[in-house]
């Protein structure tokens, strides 16, 4: 049986391929996030800089994920907020002081 001989070139396009691929699976998160809680232009941004960072190195692919994670819950949080009435803000209406 002959050793099996990989040559750099080659080497590089496995590598490339492999960080793509983390890049795609990771970049899942915030597409799907994204479209659960009806904000489909971070989940795409998300997902298209995912695998962008991903072609790049994927530590990069990670970070991407997170942020846009983090932005579309933030944004779904405070949808919610509206729709029930409530404030973030420890300020009360004019209206309510005596």
């Amino acid at each position: 049986m002959e050793p099996i001989k990989v040559t750099y070139t080659e080497l590089i396009y496995y590598v490339l391929i492999a960080s793509i691929l983390i890049g795609i699976v990771l970049g899942l998160i915030p597409l799907i996030l994204g479209i659960k809680k009806h904000n489909r232009k971070y989940g795409m941004y998300g997902f298209l800089g995912s695998v962008i960072g991903g072609a790049i190195t994927p530590i990069i692919s990670v970070i991407v994920v997170s942020i846009f994670s983090w932005l579309i819950l933030r944004n779904a949080k405070a949808d919610a907020a509206k729709t029930s009435g409530e404030t973030n803000s420890s300020e009360t209406p004019d209206s309510e002081i005596s």
